[in-house]
């Protein structure tokens, strides 16, 4: 196994082609370990960040995985255990003390699977390898590692093996990922998803929409992407005061290269609501690997809120994925309500800190 770091952007950009063929033969395959993510993720956020990207090949120089790293100096809470970080939008810490941290390519806020890409079959070896390096490599402290799906090889294997090291490990449930398994029609979905005091609730507040207001909802196009992407930002802002704070002007950089990415890629869908002609609801969405990621939203409630337009318009894509032969309809991490409504049950993502 023939091993290299990587510490400079271009060599990030130079991967694109490599990195995009091994990636679906990984043990976790998902849009935010695409190489359009990871660099979209690191041109916003790369700034004072340093590279430590490591690839191993075999003999022949095939590449065989890629573990996406930086390194940065983060404020961290030395009596915690795992101490609460935001990569995005660094915590002020009146008391914190500053440490040099290894995280993953994708951040702990934008990002809601990451991984070492590898397959399974080279995963071990992979994890081992990481490990013996960063034993021989200075200036870093702490690995921090987020959002790691609880099915990954890298859970397991990674702690365990860092634990020889002699290093300090701990694991945690980071957050959840609701998920619906799809049937094959929309009434076997609602027969076998949602109990009847859900399915009673669904149906009740699609057909009030369409019997009171002119309800229309659309796939936003190519050719009208610019536009869809400004109803998306409005109606997020609109949301609610946190929403409106978390979309900085970088933020709203980020969003918009993922998108025109994901568009080139036809991995994306953007769905917008509209009652009387006016838009009341956006769903920023990705269709990947078979499945339906539901990753971001925005809604206007000052004049529809009892028509409750992100319900329905949650009802429209639900029903569309499984026209389409979605797997699965993913709402990614946090556990709010409306997502159990909708029939769909726990999965889990893990953070794994070692301190060397």
């Amino acid at each position: 196994m023939l091993l290299q770091w990587h510490e400079e952007s271009g060599d990030l950009e130079a991967l694109q082609a490599e990195w995009s063929a091994l990636l679906p033969r990984c043990a976790t395959n998902t849009v935010f370990l695409t190489w359009e993510w990871q660099r979209a993720w690191w041109a916003a956020f790369g700034a004072e960040k340093h590279l430590r990207l490591l690839t191993t090949r075999d003999d022949d120089g095939n590449l065989q995985a890629i573990v996406p790293l930086f390194v940065q100096q983060t404020l961290l809470d030395p009596r915690a255990a795992l101490p609460d970080i935001n990569i995005e939008n660094p915590l002020s810490l009146d008391q914190g003390e500053s440490y040099q941290t290894l995280h993953l390519i994708g951040g702990s806020e934008v990002s809601d699977y990451l991984d070492i890409l590898a397959p399974a079959d080279v995963h071990a070896h992979t994890c081992a390898a990481l490990l013996d390096a960063l034993a021989e490599m200075e200036g870093w402290q702490i690995m921090d590692l987020h959002s790691l799906p609880a099915a990954s090889p890298t859970v397991q294997i990674l702690p365990e093996q860092a634990r020889v090291h002699g290093w300090e490990v701990e694991v945690a449930r980071e957050d959840v990922c609701p998920i619906i398994d799809l049937p094959a029609t929309w009434d076997e979905y609602l027969a076998q998803r949602l109990d009847g005091k859900k399915r009673h609730e669904l149906r009740r507040k699609m057909r009030k929409a369409e019997r009171e207001t002119d309800v229309n909802w659309y796939w936003v196009d190519t050719a009208e992407l610019e536009r869809g992407l400004q109803v998306f930002f409005e109606l997020h802002r609109a949301s609610h005061p946190d929403k409106e704070d978390f979309m900085t002007p970088r933020m709203e950089g980020f969003f918009r290269d993922i998108v025109h990415a994901a568009q080139e890629r036809g991995w994306l869908r953007l769905a917008v609501l509209r009652y009387h002609a006016e838009a009341v609801a956006s769903y920023l969405c990705f269709d990947y690997g078979g499945d339906r990621l539901i990753y971001n939203s925005g809604f206007d409630l000052s004049t529809y809120a009892s028509l409750s337009p992100g319900v329905v318009l949650l009802g429209y894509m639900i029903h569309d994925a499984i026209q389409n032969g979605c797997g699965q309809f993913d709402f990614l991490q946090g556990d709010e309500r409306y997502k159990y409504d909708f029939g769909a049950t726990d999965t889990e993502v893990m953070r794994v800190f070692i301190r060397r």
